[in-house]
């Protein structure tokens, strides 16, 4: 049995840097492993306006091991189908595992971008999770971190302790990103991360992956996908050269005419002193 995974990641790039846009569309197509090792088919595609340069795909994930692809050149409407082995790093249980898919690429400039997509392998049976996740949207700048909450659902009548891991891109980054919580039955719970811009692009949306996972006689995960935009920071007024300029000559020109009508008041009241 095959399982078809699409996802879509679209990033802007503003124009004051690039005239035109990247937009990274991949489709995942998995079979259900029945040993340690398989395979995974990956489709790339880039539906914007410029190509993508340096591109290249790597799995991050806790329990596989596989190696990194270089694409290079990926250019406008142009679908690349690329093929990635994936073999257990320990035993596993039964169950679904989550895995991440990396896309690094630079622009026509040279500045660098990436993105984070979910993928889930299942390894004999599926065995879904009772936990579920959801972000609130947020906007970051070049400032103080800001904080990011995940919020988590148990619809199950049992309490689970589970780990939350925050994925990122390289564009961003946490102070934390692996916890630890308990969670009860029928629970819901608040979990927050501080998030900061590193090296994003004022302008451009970033995905954020929130990874939950536990264990029982079976391996269970959940997957929960949030988007991150950056912003201008909010700076303090400061004044143009322009301004500054005319409130300098303003203030002279003040000067001068306190100075000229003083002088005329001291002339005034000496001459009739005279008298």
């Amino acid at each position: 049995m095959k399982k078809m995974i699409l996802i879509l990641v679209i990033l802007m790039i503003p124009e004051i840097t690039l005239a035109g846009t990247i937009s990274l569309t991949t489709s995942v197509t998995t079979d259900i492993f029945t040993s340690e090792k398989g395979e995974i088919q990956i489709t790339l595609a880039n539906y914007g306006d410029e190509p993508a340069y340096n591109t290249q795909l790597s799995i991050v994930s806790d329990y596989f091991s596989s190696k990194p692809v270089n694409v290079g050149l990926l250019g406008v409407s142009n679908p690349l189908n690329i093929n990635i082995s994936l073999e257990a790093k320990t035993q596993l249980k039964e169950g679904n595992y989550p895995l991440v898919l990396m896309v690094e690429y630079t622009d026509a400039n040279g500045y660098p971008f990436s993105s984070v997509s979910p993928i889930t392998i299942t390894y004999k049976n599926p065995y879904p999770s009772r936990i579920t996740a959801t972000f609130e949207k947020i906007e970051v700048d070049g400032g103080k971190p800001k904080n990011l909450i995940m919020k988590l659902k148990n619809m199950d009548q049992v309490d689970h302790n589970i780990d939350v891991k925050l994925v990122l891109p390289n564009e961003l980054s946490s102070d934390s990103t692996v916890k630890k919580i308990l969670i009860k039955a029928k629970e819901e719970k608040n979990v927050e991360f501080k998030i900061s811009n590193f090296a994003g692009l004022s302008g451009s949306n970033y995905v954020i992956l929130g990874i939950i996972e536990y264990e029982d006689d079976y391996h269970h995960s959940s997957v929960a996908s949030g988007m991150v935009k950056i912003v201008q920071p909010k700076s303090v007024f400061k004044p143009s050269k322009n301004i500054i300029i005319s409130v300098v000559v303003v203030l002279i020109i003040l000067l001068i005419l306190y100075q000229f009508l003083g002088k005329k008041i001291e002339l005034k009241i000496e001459k009739k002193g005279k008298k």
